[in-house]
């Protein structure tokens, strides 16, 4: 974030350059001097700059607080707007000029921009958890570099504005200098600021392409984990049906073991009592070969959900971790 505050200083003198006639002895061959030239030559224009860091505190133990955070707290540019930093300029310039006859020109000039760059220092950073610490060191990092980058165009700018101050030529007179003067500053602060708002704009397209795939992976997780859930509640409603199934044959079995029972404590003949085993019997063997045939069917599709559990799970931290990414890409 960067906030331009100009100053206009307007000049604080004019050397005026005595203009002399001499007059020679003989009157009729009295004639004036040429007007002298102004000298334009050497480095009449300087430029002196100072960058100085301020640095707030900002608290919170996790992603979340320590952005919400920031954008209750962190600062504000000149429209109240609030970023994570900030880098702010006061410009002034100061000027000499130098006259010849009517030609007015630029003795010595000297602009001025003071920057202050305001940049996020957490103010527990030893007690994050390791992975936040990490994610806070490179954002820190990030949003410094940022600054950095106002502060350069900020310097460049005063560069150019020594440049252009420096070819204005010899005017007709000093009123036409001071407005060629407060022209071109106007015109290169308006640059200035369009190079600020320019990089803005490249920034938000890095960040952009740099979250895309980000949010992308993340859709497709999120996709996946809604497949895996359904998956897994429809195994759960069959293991819950086999478990019902697998009691129920269990009930039919011992039923059937004390039918068996009953009728070998019988005083039925032998003929009939043997009968009676045989059906019940056949009947034994077939509830048991369902009740394995449905604990086999069971125990595979606990296998299944298990399997599918674990893939669920590693989807998910894969997934946070992606939020977390994508969080801390600003």
């Amino acid at each position: 974030m960067t906030v331009s505050l100009a100053r206009r200083v307007r000049p604080v003198s004019l050397c005026l350059a005595a203009l002399l006639l001499l007059l020679a002895a003989c009157k009729d061959e009295a004639a004036p001097e040429p007007t002298p030239t102004l000298d334009l030559s050497g480095e009449r224009v300087v430029v002196e700059t100072s960058v100085s860091t301020a640095y707030y505190d900002v608290e919170g133990a996790t992603t979340e607080a320590i952005f919400s955070f920031i954008e209750r707290n962190g600062p504000t540019d000149g429209e109240g707007k609030r970023g994570s930093g900030l880098t702010s300029v006061t410009w002034g310039y100061e000027w000499q000029g130098m006259r010849s006859g009517d030609s007015c020109a630029i003795r010595s000039m000297t602009i001025r921009a003071d920057i202050v760059v305001t940049l996020p220092r957490h103010a527990n950073e030893a007690a994050l958890d390791p992975a936040i610490r990490a994610h806070w060191q490179r954002y820190a990092e990030g949003v410094a570099a940022h600054e950095q980058r106002h502060v350069d165009i900020y310097r460049d700018g005063a560069l150019k504005l020594k440049t252009l101050m420096q070819q204005i030529p010899a005017l007709d007179s000093c009123g036409l200098l001071e407005g060629e003067i407060g022209r071109i500053w106007s015109e290169q602060q308006d640059s200035i600021n369009r190079a600020q708002a320019a990089f803005h704009e490249e920034e938000a397209l890095r960040l952009a392409a740099q979250r895309q795939p980000l949010a992308a992976r993340i859709e497709q997780n999120r996709a996946s984990l809604a497949s895996l859930q359904s998956r897994i509640a429809a195994l759960d409603q069959q293991l819950r049906s086999l478990r019902a199934e697998i009691d129920d044959l269990d009930k039919q079995i011992d039923d059937v073991d004390a039918q068996i029972e009953k009728v070998e404590d019988s005083n039925q003949p032998p003929a009939d009592k043997q009968a009676q085993l045989v059906v019940l019997i056949q009947h034994r063997n077939a509830l048991v070969t369902r009740h394995n045939a449905a604990v086999d069917d069971h125990n595979a599709a606990l296998t299944q959900r298990d399997q599918l559990a674990s893939q669920h799970a590693a989807t998910l931290a894969e997934t946070n971790q992606l939020v977390e990414d994508y969080n801390w890409a600003r």
